[in-house]
């Protein structure tokens, strides 16, 4: 956590230094490293809450901003008003993690005036991190508690601490940005549960720019390996037993003479070889992989788009070919 303070407080020296970030002087700007966006009590309006984080720097906390709540009709002009309220600019170009409230999915009005503003030059990063809340995050003084006044970096870590984020990756704001464009994808948003510590509790599915339904963990798990995103995974067997597969290989290919497409999966159970089993154990263990990856999977194969000769993004039902070897 130290380590990344002074990242970010050597991103803003570069900034003081180069005169990259404008022509404001260092004091006179604020660096929120997190965002919550939710509705607002209000016709239209929307809550935008910066969360800001102390930032070492020769002992200074010249950085350091109170956290504050905006409401405003669009990100644009909570921008404004955040500059107004805090006698600073806010810069963005630093944020880490986005809390979008799950309501504001089907809200496309906001998302494309968002998206627009948001993506311009000098303001978010691509790679900002984007996570859903069901409840209105911006106001959950609980978050900024428990992580001790960093949101932003306590999420971040999060994500890579997380087997199953670390793996697939959270997506980021560059993500939706060209999903909202081109809608050609199936995008697992992470949604946060209520309760502290911050957690994620399940899945909402962006299904070609439009919002999907919501899945759990290993539903999400295995949307993940049928789209190629996975090279290893555990699973369970009937019996309890955690099988670790490795060296997932991943294939998806059009059949012309059943007229149906295919997903192909290979994989590696390396855990048997160390195992004190016969080989005809070994089968049984394998087959019983088999079956159960094709009985959980096959539900979910249409989560898994390809683009058709036609240049269409459709979501077949595939075929499985399911290979478990030791």
């Amino acid at each position: 956590m130290k380590h990344r303070r002074w990242i970010v407080g050597g991103l803003l020296a570069v900034c003081l230094c180069l005169g990259g970030c404008g022509q404001l002087e260092i004091e006179e700007r604020a660096f929120p490293l997190a965002l919550a966006i939710a509705p607002a009590d209000g016709q239209g309006d929307y809550a935008f809450t910066f969360f800001f984080e102390e930032m070492e720097s020769a002992g200074s906390s010249l950085y350091h901003k109170e956290n504050i709540r905006v409401t405003a009709d669009g990100y644009a002009q909570a921008y404004m008003t955040f500059g107004r309220a805090q006698a600073a600019q806010p810069d963005d170009s630093h944020m880490q993690v986005i809390l979008l409230s799950e309501q504001l999915l089907d809200d496309q009005a906001f998302l494309d005036s968002f998206y627009s503003y948001a993506m311009k030059e000098h303001h978010f990063s691509w790679n900002t991190m984007v996570y859903l809340t069901t409840a209105d995050a911006s106001a959950d003084a609980g978050l900024a508690e428990y992580t001790g006044g960093r949101p932003g970096s306590y999420l971040r870590d999060m994500a890579q601490s997380d087997e199953q984020e670390k793996t697939a990756g959270v997506p980021t704001l560059g993500d939706l940005y060209m999903e909202q464009h081109n809608r050609e994808k199936v995008l697992l948003l992470p949604v946060l549960r209520e309760e502290m510590p911050p957690y994620v509790d399940h899945y909402r599915l962006l299904v070609c720019g439009q919002a999907g339904e919501s899945v759990d963990r290993d539903e999400a798990r295995l949307i993940q390996l049928l789209q190629g995103r996975l090279d290893r995974m555990q699973m369970e067997l009937e019996n309890g037993t955690i099988l670790k597969l490795e060296g997932i290989r991943s294939g998806r290919r059009y059949m012309a003479q059943t007229g149906r497409w295919q997903v192909t999966l290979h994989m590696e159970a390396g855990t048997l070889n160390r195992l004190q089993l016969s080989a005809k154990e070994r089968f049984m263990i394998r087959q019983e992989a088999v079956s159960l990856l094709q009985k959980r999977l096959a539900p979910l194969t249409k989560w898994a788009p390809v683009r058709n000769a036609d240049g269409q993004m459709i979501c077949p039902e595939y075929v499985l070919d399911l290979q478990v070897i030791d």
